[in-house]
């Protein structure tokens, strides 16, 4: 195996969950704004609550100016415009939700749309909150709000690749670790969720950020953690982390670091 080649090993059972970490996918949050990543983010959403039973919502934010920053050039108030074309947007992504899948939706203003999905996915209580992953190749790439919750968000953060069809039923969990400290945060949490979603748990370890070299299952999904620069119960993403979120044909899961008496977070397994 060359030194680039990520190395899989399956954890099975052995693998320990920390009555800390989060143990189970509840409630699902998806960004949605009424373009093609976010119908990535919401089909990655379904795909997620079929196979966890959890209920999801889809949160539409309008940018709200501040008032001592004007448009320019005057443009009058075109916030309530916006928000009638959202509620458009929401009964679409409605329409694209199966019938067995709890679901609801929510309009609110904000700053900025990070700002309002982190607040959203507080007051929702979500246990994930997913988001599109921009213009690209069936490969994950971000934007401006993607980056700001990359560096912010108090909640894990499910990126969907770019024309993410959310076909298959998810079939694996993978646990991104360092070969030095393959007990870690990501593994329990990845353990839990494969339990909950009736799927195989594996770690990974990538070597200089390669990710090419795996043969990534259709419906898997990757597990990583912040880097040690992230605060307490934040995201922080790490630059070996991001080369890998560019390589990536699948969903990239980025975990808030938490630290716990059983895991420091003192090396990260991807910085």
């Amino acid at each position: 195996m060359s030194s680039k080649t990520p190395e899989v090993q399956t954890a099975g059972d052995a693998a320990v969950v920390s009555s800390d970490q989060p143990s189970a996918l509840r409630r699902i949050l998806v960004g949605f704004g009424g373009d093609d990543r976010s119908r990535d983010a919401l089909r990655l959403g379904i795909q997620l609550a079929q196979a966890s039973e959890a209920a999801l919502r889809i949160q539409l934010v309008v940018r709200q100016d501040a008032s001592f920053t004007p448009a320019y050039p005057p443009v009058g108030d075109v916030e309530d415009i916006i928000a009638e074309q959202g509620r458009g947007w929401l009964t679409e992504a409605e329409d694209m939700i199966p019938a067995d899948v709890e679901h609801s939706s929510r309009i609110s203003r904000a700053a900025s749309v990070a700002e309002g999905l982190i607040a959203a996915a507080e007051e929702f209580d979500a246990d994930l909150l997913v988001t599109g992953s921009g213009v690209g190749s069936r490969r994950l790439t971000t934007h401006p709000a993607v980056n700001a919750l990359l560096h912010s968000s108090p909640v894990p953060l499910a990126l969907a690749p770019v024309g993410h069809t959310g076909e298959d039923t998810v079939s694996h969990v993978f646990a991104a670790v360092s070969a030095d400290h393959a007990v870690h945060q990501v593994t329990d949490a990845a353990a839990s969720w494969a339990e909950q979603l009736h799927v195989p748990v594996s770690q990974v370890t990538f070597h200089a950020g390669d990710a090419t070299a795996v043969d990534w299952p259709a419906g898997g999904v990757l597990l990583i953690g912040s880097s040690r620069l992230a605060g307490r119960r934040r995201l922080f993403l790490g630059d070996t982390a991001a080369r890998i979120l560019t390589q990536l044909p699948i969903p990239l899961i980025v975990m808030p670091r938490h630290d716990t008496p059983q895991h420091r977070n003192l090396a990260d397994p991807v910085r």
